[in-house]
């Protein structure tokens, strides 16, 4: 056995399955900033800032030379799998770097097991399992009682990812045709996180899609209510969207024989199987059609039959009179049929005004200085913009251009051509590959060190023999977009940099 930081949960450091002294919570968070950013540098004065924020001691880097002092005692004591020490701090001229295997970081290793479930080249079974991994490597809250602004905004960040995770493996449960897996686990997640719409859904799909719909009604009137008394709002579109799917539907009929794998849902965290919101790179259908869910639509228990369809109906009826109303004050009744239209309906403005606020947002959480919110946030946003040109590209991607290039020019991404031209190629997706290798940089959170030109980059991507131009996200393929960024900087900056990593910042 090697060493082993943990950060999902109380900062713990192992070293051989011992437990190692940590030190008090302020010489953690020094510890933490260093293993977060593992393997790169972190200048003295972001240190402080992340150890003291906005009030530091009156001459703070004596006091943080002490504790790296005391870090490096800590590290001293680790063993690495062949011998010598598995982790150490360095001094360099842009600050300090820990060096360590990230995969002896329970949070990097959770960032590769989600990427590896969010690959479509891999099964729906790999994917679930590996998610399922990735979520059970959480003990609690991360960095679970260290002070700070900078540790509460990492916890926000990964409670988020830790989410988005969540609901990537409730749809791999779905498609599979495992609902009662993610019934099974996300009652706890919802005691955990009450105001969580995506939670919501999912557990109101699995519900639906088990035969228990008037358990998915009911669970939607509670998340009314919290939301009402909590926030002062209403359901989002899609919790509405899926509530009237429930009130109107039939129980989804018998599905075929369950495999062995599905009688057994696999645990994560604290023993308990877990589920996730909607894949950032996928366009899942919408939550209210769980006709087209996949193979979880179609399961439930076989004593759940249409022979109680006259009281459902009766039921249904009164509950769309005193719940729908539409503007005139009449029943609002949706036939499957809507559904179905539902499914490939143009999202109102409001989406893609959400999607400018989302942008905005992260512009101005950029220049507060909060820049792992504004990542958050331009991920959240990708995520939606990906989702919007999904359903109608040629509605959607011509008003979201404009506020796309700042989040690109913020992430280091410049142009050598009009900008008028730019906005052309970004509002034409179904055309040119601009938006796909936009989204890809957004979504995995690039930020470049040195100016890159994105019509540059889309020439050295387009130019790679035999690799063709993508239209979506699933088409581009990263490696040869890392080589295509590679390429540029070597003939614009006249650098020798080979690794694409090196390219990055922090």
């Amino acid at each position: 056995m090697g060493v082993d930081f943990r950060l999902l949960g109380e900062v713990e450091v192992r070293s051989a399955g011992r437990p190692l002294d940590v030190g008090t919570p302020r010489q953690q968070v020094v510890l933490a900033a260093l293993v977060v950013d593992a393997r790169r540098p972190i200048a003295i004065e972001a240190l402080i800032d992340r150890v003291w924020g906005h009030d530091p001691p009156a001459n703070p880097r004596p006091v943080l030379y002490a504790h790296l002092s005391r870090i490096r005692g800590l590290l001293r004591q680790t063993v690495a799998p062949g011998g010598g020490t598995a982790a150490r701090i360095e001094r360099r001229h842009a600050g300090y770097v820990l060096e360590l295997d990230p995969e002896s970081v329970d949070l990097h290793r959770f960032r590769r097991l989600v990427e590896q479930g969010d690959d479509r080249q891999r099964d729906d079974e790999a994917r679930a399992a590996t998610l399922t991994e990735a979520l059970g490597l959480w003990r609690g809250e991360p960095l679970a009682g260290l002070p700070g602004e900078w540790a509460a905004r990492i916890r926000a960040s990964w409670h988020q990812r830790r989410l988005d995770a969540v609901v990537r493996w409730a749809q791999a449960e779905f498609r599979l045709g495992r609902p009662t897996a993610v019934i099974s686990a996300v009652p706890d997640l919802t005691a955990e996180y009450p105001l969580s719409e995506p939670l919501e859904c999912v557990l109101i799909q699995a519900l639906q899609a088990t035969g228990r719909g008037a358990e998915a009604l009911e669970r939607y009137g509670l998340v009314r209510r919290r939301l009402a008394e909590e926030l002062g709002a209403a359901p989002g579109r899609e919790l509405r969207t899926l509530y009237r799917t429930v009130l109107i539907g039939d129980p989804p009929p018998p599905g075929p024989p369950r495999s062995r794998a599905a009688t057994t849902p696999p645990a994560v965290g604290g023993g308990s199987p877990l589920g996730v919101p909607a894949d950032a790179t996928e366009t899942p259908p919408p939550p209210g059609c769980l006709g087209h869910v996949g193979a979880a639509a179609t399961t439930a228990p076989s004593g759940r039959r249409r022979g109680r369809r006259p009281h459902r109906r009766a039921l249904l009826a009164v509950l769309a009179a005193v719940v729908l109303p539409t503007a005139t004050g009449s029943a609002l009744l949706l036939r499957r049929d809507d559904c179905d239209r539902e499914r490939t309906a143009v999202p109102p403005a409001a989406s893609v005004e959400r999607a400018r606020e989302l942008f905005a947002a992260a512009e101005e959480l950029d220049r507060d200085g909060r820049a792992q919110d504004a990542r958050a946030a331009v991920a959240e946003a990708a995520r939606l913009w990906e989702r919007l040109l999904g359903l109608d590209p040629d509605r959607n991607a011509p008003p979201l251009a404009p506020a796309v290039l700042p989040a690109l020019g913020r992430a280091g991404v410049d142009f050598s051509v009009p900008r008028s031209a730019l906005l052309g190629w970004l509002g034409s997706p179904l055309h040119t590959p601009y938006p796909a290798i936009s989204l890809t940089i957004l979504l995995r959170g690039w930020r470049f060190t040195a100016p890159v030109f994105l019509d540059a980059v889309v020439w050295n991507y387009e130019h790679t023999p035999e690799v063709p131009s993508p239209r979506a996200v699933a088409d581009v393929r990263t490696d040869v977009l890392k080589a295509a960024v590679l390429e540029h900087t070597r003939t614009r900056h006249g650098t020798r940099v080979t690794e694409f990593d090196q390219l990055l910042g922090s």
